[in-house]
């Protein structure tokens, strides 16, 4: 489906994509088969380069120490081997002692509106809500799944990403209606989940067993980011 930015301020360079930083994090111990996955996003940006710094410094901004992972990595031949949440722009794999798994990558996506930002770090100011559509193959025995997450729009006020969250798996002109699926589930007009996790608003299941999970979740700065943590961490 087609991806939906909406512009926040007028520019005089054209800059052709943005950068968003996603953390996910799952529970390996509490969720084995990893069905339930937490998504937040740590920021947009306008060039890869300052993405990529902002990604590799997100865990810690978010108030983590490097001395509470048991497992941290960042080279990029490493992270290949982690296929049971495999994604394209995996940059940063983190493991805590107590099995939670942290996963950090940049999506890409047309900088339709051009946005754009006065920050010294590239980072887009505004305040953006994100629709994320997450994709999940289950494979035979210990493969575990195939796990894409993928940021299909953009929005400044919640209501207009909860619109277009809707007709994100639909489409008039392919004949793709909630029919076409074995499953589809929509959380209602005044919910902000529909029972599938955390701001998911959409969850369907294609007639091959495939996921198909709709989510809007509004982008969060390291300091919210860094609250929300340590009140995990508190429970």
């Amino acid at each position: 489906m087609a991806s939906s930015t909406q512009n926040t301020s007028a520019i005089n360079t054209d800059l052709e994509n943005l950068y968003h930083i996603v953390l996910t994090t799952s529970h390996i111990q509490k969720d084995p088969n990893s069905e339930i996955e937490k998504i937040r996003i740590a920021g947009t940006y306008c060039t890869p380069e300052a993405a990529k710094v902002a990604a590799h410094s997100c865990l810690f901004d978010s108030g983590y120490e490097r001395d509470w992972f048991s497992q941290y990595e960042v080279d990029p031949a490493a992270l290949e081997s982690y296929k049971i949440h495999q994604r394209m722009g995996l940059v940063v794999f983190a493991e805590a002692s107590d099995g939670t798994a942290f996963r950090i990558s940049i999506s890409t996506t047309p900088n339709i509106d051009h946005l754009t930002t006065d920050n010294d770090d590239g980072r887009i100011a505004t305040d953006l809500y994100y629709v994320v559509q997450t994709n999940i193959k289950y494979a035979n025995g210990d493969e575990g799944q195939d796990r894409d997450v993928n940021i299909e729009g953009i929005f400044l006020k919640y209501d207009k990403a909860r619109a277009f969250a809707r007709s994100v798996l639909l489409s008039k002109e392919d004949g793709i209606t909630k029919g076409s699926f074995a499953e589809y589930d929509e959380a209602g007009d005044n919910e902000r989940d529909c029972g599938f996790g955390e701001n998911v608003v959409v969850h369907a299941v294609g007639n091959g067993g495939e996921n198909y999970l709709i989510s809007v979740i509004k982008g969060q700065t390291a300091e919210s980011v860094k609250l929300s943590e340590a009140a995990v961490r508190i429970s």
